[in-house]
């Protein structure tokens, strides 16, 4: 069996690991290549997801947005949640 490239994804290890403790808690992969999205590590339907990133994050999340692969997508997720927690204090 031939698996892809993890290299991206070993460049975010607290961002995974905090993505897979908190959004996908009841899921746990046993390997998340660079090409994979979160469709591939999760049988939550798209709904479940959307609503979970979205208030683990605190900011909206689209469909667009899930369907990156996941080392693209979870620091944009970071980002925009210390963007929105950054626009709170203000």
């Amino acid at each position: 069996m031939d698996f892809s490239s993890d290299e991206e994804m070993r460049k975010i290890p607290e961002l995974a690991e905090e993505f897979f403790a908190c959004v996908l808690y009841d899921e746990a992969p046993l390997f998340v290549g660079d090409e994979a999205t979160i469709w591939d590590v999760s049988m939550a339907t798209p709904e479940e997801l959307l609503k979970r990133c979205s208030e683990y994050y605190g900011t909206s999340v689209s469909l667009d947005d899930l369907k990156q692969p996941l080392w693209r997508l979870l620091p944009q997720l970071s980002a925009r949640r210390k963007r929105t927690e950054g626009g709170a204090e203000q």
